[in-house]
């Protein structure tokens, strides 16, 4: 059975009504019948660990003190550098069984604005068919710039930009720093290639990483964090790459990260992005079905599906108003949805956009 018909005719009769819930900051196009959340579990901004060329410690330290955290992170090796690691795909196969996600870092680092197009097709194409090939675990969404190169505005640059977009990437990350905090971040398609960083290194301190989460729970928006080489007090690891940063300091940020959860989703790089795509894209209906209702969560820009596959869709969650009434359970195509939270007012869950009638019990 579906929802009372108390709330049939409450929604047939206040369209347009309901006094705005505090919760509706929170939301993408909200109506009287509620909305879509901004992110993930209606948290209040969106924050991802990245992790470049996969340099010696990230393995033994970084993965480990994850699991140990209960968070997860985005991984960009070159591929190159997996078949010199003594951590290669399998390694890389039980970083995404742990919840990690594998991202393109290209073949060989280049300046990906200086090749040829069959050059440029080697090191973006090629690079995801052979990872997704190694890596079958998930399939490659992700991509991270080598030097930056190809995350700005000239006629190159938008030619690497529409290379990664073409060949199965939905979002790209660059090396710029941080200066929007907002939820706002992507104004045009475009922006989702050129996503900005809060870089780490051997002389960012604690206090300026937290003051970074700070600012983007504030903003509502997304922080990705760019590291680098990670290892202990010995260098035990000998990841002396680039900007190193040591396990002790790492640890003291993954517990601020976690203090911070209830205001915190703290994910890979290709779910942030994948969400706020498809959040922008949904829209939230519904209508009476023989004396119920039933809710549609459907994307409705049909270009967005062009470049997000639908098998690489993450849920998106919705708030639905009760008013009052019970909610013993919620379906998406007869299957039973995880309810986030519930109050005498509203419930909040997550369903699979293009997924399906939703019915309330």
């Amino acid at each position: 059975m579906a929802m009372n018909r108390k709330v049939v005719s409450l929604f047939l009769g206040i369209m347009g009504v309901l006094s705005v819930n505090a919760q509706q900051s929170n939301f993408m196009n909200a109506s009287a019948i509620g909305g879509i959340c901004k992110w993930d579990s209606n948290k209040q901004a969106a924050v991802v660990l990245t992790f470049d060329d996969w340099t010696p410690g990230q393995f033994p330290i970084v993965v480990p003190q994850l699991g140990k955290s209960d968070l997860v992170a985005t991984f960009f090796p070159i591929e190159s550098n997996i078949e010199k690691s003594e951590y290669s795909w399998k390694a890389l196969q039980s970083v995404v069984k742990q919840g990690n996600e594998i991202g393109n870092h290209s073949a060989t680092h280049p300046d990906l604005t200086k090749l040829t197009p069959a050059q440029l097709h080697d090191e973006i194409a090629e690079t995801k068919h052979r990872i997704d090939q190694n890596v079958p675990q998930q399939t490659l969404i992700s991509f991270a710039y080598p030097y930056g190169a190809g995350a700005g505005y000239s006629d190159a640059e938008k030619q690497v930009i529409d290379s990664i977009r073409k060949s199965g990437h939905i979002g790209a990350r660059s090396v710029w720093r941080m200066s929007n905090y907002s939820y706002d971040f992507a104004q045009t398609d475009d922006d989702y290639y050129r996503t900005q960083i809060y870089g780490m290194n051997e002389r960012t301190t604690n206090a300026q990483f937290q003051a970074e989460v700070d600012k983007v729970i504030a903003g509502g928006g997304l922080l990705t964090f760019l590291y680098h080489s990670v290892d202990d007090e010995m260098n035990s690891h000998n990841d002396t790459w680039y900007a190193q940063v040591k396990q002790d300091s790492l640890h003291v940020q993954f517990q601020y990260l976690k203090k911070n959860q209830g205001n915190l989703w703290v994910t890979t790089y290709g779910r942030a992005i994948a969400y706020h795509r498809e959040a922008h894209c949904a829209s939230l209906t519904a209508k009476k079905v023989k004396g119920d209702i039933e809710y549609s969560l459907t994307i409705t820009d049909k270009n967005f599906l062009t470049i997000v596959p639908p098998s690489c869709f993450v849920p998106l969650t919705i708030l639905i108003y009760a008013n009052g009434n019970a909610v013993n359970a919620v379906t998406q195509a007869d299957k039973p949805l995880e309810i986030v939270s519930k109050t005498a007012d509203y419930i909040i869950l997550k369903a699979m956009p293009n997924g399906g009638v939703i019915k309330i019990l």
